[in-house]
C-alpha cells in the first residue's frame, strides 16, 4: 500500500516520479489514512468478534463499521494509478515492477511469519508434516491471517491488464453503468434482502469479483469530478450506510445471540458508499493546490505514504509486543483508540528505519 510513478500503488511503490510528472498530493494522504484505518480495524477485532454482551464489543463494533473503508479504499487508490500503467509502460514492465515490489516481499514475509510465530507459540509448526502441509500453509495465510490480502492484490495485478483496456475516456460512461448495475444486483438487493431472510440467487448478478468493482471505482473517481449535488448524496448514503450496518448487526447478533455478519462484506453497498465517500472527500479538497508549493510538506508525506507497505506488513508483529510489553487489555478502550496512532507511529517509524538498510530495503520496497 505503497505509492510510485505518480503515485502508484502497488501497495505503494515510492520511486522517483519522471521530470514533469507532477505528485498527486491526495493520493498519497489517502494511502496514509488506508492503512490507519487497517490498523485501528485490528486493534478493535478483539473486541468485535468477542462476546457480543460487552460493552467493549459495542464499541468496537462503531470502529468496525466506521474504519471499514480501510481495504476499498487501497484497491480504489491501484486503479486509480494502476488501471493507465499502459501510458508510462508495457505489460512486461508491469508485472516486473509488481514482482519485485510485491510478490517478492510477500514471499520474504511470509516465511518471517512462520519463524516469528512458531518462536512465540502462535503457529504449532510441527502440524506440517511434509512440503505439500507448508505449501498448504502459505496459501491458506496460516503465517498470518491478514495476508490474506496479498493474494487478493496479486490476483488484482494478474487482471489489471485487461480492465486496463477499459481505461479510456470514452469507455467511462458504460462503467458507471456496470457501476451501477453491480451496486444494485451484487450489493443492494442481496445484503437487504438477507436482513429479511429472503434467498437471493447470486447467479443474478454482474460477474465481476468483489474487489474488482473497486479498481473501477477508483480509476473512475479520479478522474472525474463529482459534483456538489452528487457528493452530498454519496456522504449521505454513506452515513446510512453506517447506520444501517451497526443496527441490523447489532439487533440481528442479539437476537442469534452471537455475532451475525450477514450484512458485512466489501461488496455490500454500505461498504461500497463508504470507500467512495472518503475517496471524494479527500479528493476534494485540494491539497495539491494546498500544499503544491510546498515541497518539503510534499517530501514527507511521500516518505509516510511509502513506508504504508512495511507498516501492513508487521504492525500485527508490534501490536503483539505491546500487548506483552505494556500488559494490554485487548478488550480495553485505550487499546481501540490511544493505541492506534501509537502502533501506527512505532511501526511506521520501524519501516522508515529498516527501508535504510541496503539489504533490507529490498523486502520492504
Amino acid at each position: 500500500m505503497e505509492l510510485k510513478d505518480n503515485n502508484e500503488v502497488i501497495i505503494n511503490d515510492n520511486s522517483k516520479l519522471k521530470k514533469n510528472e507532477k505528485r498527486v498530493i491526495y493520493y498519497d494522504i489517502l494511502n496514509i489514512i488506508a492503512i490507519f484505518s487497517v490498523i485501528a480495524l485490528h486493534c478493535s477485532g478483539t473486541a468485535v468478534y468477542g462476546n457480543i454482551h460487552t460493552r467493549a464489543w459495542k464499541t468496537g463494533l462503531i470502529v468496525e463499521c466506521l474504519f471499514y473503508f480501510a481495504v476499498p479504499l487501497f484497491l480504489m487508490l491501484s486503479g486509480a494509478t494502476l488501471m493507465t500503467y499502459r501510458e508510462k509502460y508495457d505489460t512486461k514492465t508491469f508485472f516486473k515492477k509488481r514482482f519485485i515490489k510485491v510478490f517478492i516481499p510477500f514471499i520474504f514475509w511470509a516465511v518471517f511469519m512462520f519463524v516469528w510465530g512458531a518462536k512465540e507459540n502462535q503457529i504449532n509448526t510441527s502440524q506440517y508434516k511434509n512440503l505439500v502441509d507448508w505449501i498448504n500453509a502459505f496459501f491458506s495465510n496460516q503465517e498470518l491471517t491478514i495476508y490474506y490480502f496479498m493474494f487478493e492484490i496479486l490476483g488484482v495485478y494478474l487482471t489489471m491488464p485487461l480492465l486496463s483496456l477499459l481505461a479510456k475516456k470514452e469507455n467511462r460512461k458504460s462503467l458507471w453503468g456496470v457501476v451501477l448495475l453491480y451496486f444494485i444486483f451484487n450489493s443492494l438487493l442481496p445484503n437487504i434482502l438477507g436482513v429479511f431472510k429472503i434467498y437471493w440467487n447470486k447467479a443474478f448478478s454482474v460477474k465481476i469479483g468483489d474487489y474488482i468493482i473497486f479498481i473501477i471505482l477508483g480509476y473512475l473517481l479520479a478522474n472525474e469530478d463529482l459534483s456538489k449535488k452528487k457528493t452530498f448524496l454519496l456522504f449521505l448514503g454513506s452515513i446510512e450506510g453506517l447506520i444501517y450496518r451497526y443496527i441490523t448487526t447489532y439487533f440481528l447478533s442479539m437476537s442469534a445471540n452471537t455475532l451475525v455478519k450477514i450484512t458485512w462484506g466489501y461488496s455490500s453497498w454500505h461498504s461500497i458508499l463508504l470507500a467512495c465517500t472518503v475517496f471524494t472527500l479527500v479528493k476534494k479538497m485540494n491539497f495539491d493546490e494546498l500544499f503544491g508549493e510546498n515541497k518539503t510538506l510534499i517530501r514527507v508525506l511521500n516518505k509516510i505514504s511509502g513506508c504504508s507497505f512495511g507498516v501492513y506488513l508487521i504492525h500485527i508483529v508490534i501490536m503483539y509486543y505491546e500487548v506483552q510489553i505494556f500488559n494490554i487489555n485487548k478488550l480495553s478502550v485505550l487499546w481501540r483508540t490511544i493505541w492506534v496512532p501509537i502502533t501506527y507511529v512505532i511501526s511506521l517509524s520501524m519501516v522508515y528505519l529498516l527501508k535504510k538498510i541496503p539489504i533490507v530495503k529490498k523486502v520492504l520496497p
